[in-house]
């Protein structure tokens, strides 16, 4: 089979070639005219072009005087692709007056056979990587089998760390450019597999090459590195704050693909927020936190809730919330509370008299006050 296509070729010649004065011919490997401006020679064998791919003429070039069939005077020249002859190109006239022009013809037809199937390549490509990430995501069970041989299909490299990129945007952008603007981003690899879920939602996979403890270590700088070169890349009128990032947890086996999603997902579902970069990694605990039900947390916290009144379960949620936003430091927490320090301090010590704990002093005392005052937020 040639990849020569009929259709490509006539696609050519209707682009290019139908308000020139000459006719143009274009021949598949076996010597047939597949398109050419005089329709009716479609169809027909061009003995010159049969003769130059295999290898019994020289040149291409045909005079007045010779006689080959199905074959016209003018210049014929081989089409190239990747260094091997698919085919035969021909201007018909006076060899003198055409042989300048064919050779134009000729590199033209071949930048566009090299466009054309660097395009459909890819667009095979973009369906496989659909197929299989809808595959690993959605379906209710995977074979690992089935995914590993589409995987092979891809090219995935098994051996790299993954990670999931969930990205929400403005309802009025369309996903084929921020798509467009991700792949000619700095840092976009091969290896990264893009879909666009049912919901307009764009699932990247990232792939995070190199050694896996530098790749652990590094893959936040990596990735908003990365963010910032797809913002440059976005067309006018796109902003980039109306477009949110959520990065599940790192993988690097198949079968674990669906996890990174999962968590990207849920961060999407708890963080609302129409831009930034948000990663799974910082938030472990909301989400541990949330696979346990409030009334797992009822039956260990219930009695608390008939110990303290309610202002005091709403002040214990203020300064938790403040401690922990920074790092349980009592100066920047009464700032962020703003009040005193000593106010802070005086809020703190009744709490921890009607507790019997020291959160600030004791770390086993810091975990029980945090997920008390997790409880009293969504009880």
């Amino acid at each position: 089979m040639s990849i020569l296509e009929p259709a490509l070729a006539q696609k050519f010649i209707e682009k290019t070639a139908k308000n020139l004065e000459f006719n143009i011919n274009i021949m598949n490997n076996q010597g047939i005219i597949i398109a050419s401006k005089d329709a009716s020679r479609i169809g027909d064998f061009h003995e010159v072009a049969s003769s130059m791919l295999n290898g019994t003429m020289d040149t291409g070039v045909v005079d007045e005087n010779q006689k080959f069939l199905g074959t016209k005077p003018g210049v014929n020249m081989f089409i190239d692709y990747k260094h091997k002859h698919v085919g035969v190109i021909c201007v018909t006239g006076n060899p003198e007056n055409v042989k300048a022009f064919a050779g134009l013809v000729k590199t033209s037809m071949e930048a566009m056979l090299e466009y054309e199937l660097q395009m459909e390549g890819e667009r095979r490509r973009k369906n496989k990587a659909e197929q299989f990430l809808y595959y690993v995501l959605f379906n209710e069970t995977v074979d690992l089998a089935v995914a590993g041989k589409m995987a092979e299909g891809l090219e995935l490299k098994r051996d790299i760390l993954r990670v999931c990129i969930l990205i929400k945007y403005d309802a009025q952008y369309q996903p084929r450019k921020i798509i467009e603007a991700l792949t000619k981003a700095e840092g976009h690899s091969y290896q990264d597999i893009i879909t666009v879920a049912r919901n307009d939602d764009i699932i990247l996979f990232k792939a995070l090459s190199g050694d896996l403890t530098e790749s652990i270590q590094g893959y936040k700088e990596l990735l908003d590195a990365y963010i910032q070169s797809f913002v440059k890349r976005l067309p006018e009128g796109y902003q980039e704050d109306k477009i949110c990032f959520f990065v599940g947890s790192l993988q690097m086996d198949i079968h674990h693909f669906k996890e990174s999603f999962i968590h990207a997902q849920e961060l999407g579902l708890r963080i609302k927020a129409d831009n930034g970069t948000y990663y799974f990694n910082e938030h472990v605990l909301d989400y541990y936190r949330s696979l346990a039900t409030i009334k797992a947390y009822d039956n260990a916290f219930n009695v608390y809730d008939m110990l303290l009144s309610e202002d005091d379960q709403i002040q214990l949620i203020e300064i938790v919330d403040a401690l922990y936003k920074n790092n349980y430091n009592v100066v920047y927490t009464a700032k962020d509370l703003f009040i005193h320090r000593n106010t802070l301090l005086f809020r703190l010590n009744k709490l921890k008299g009607l507790l019997n704990i020291d959160p600030i002093a004791n770390a086993s005392d810091r975990e029980f006050f945090n997920e008390l005052a997790y409880y009293f937020k969504h009880k």
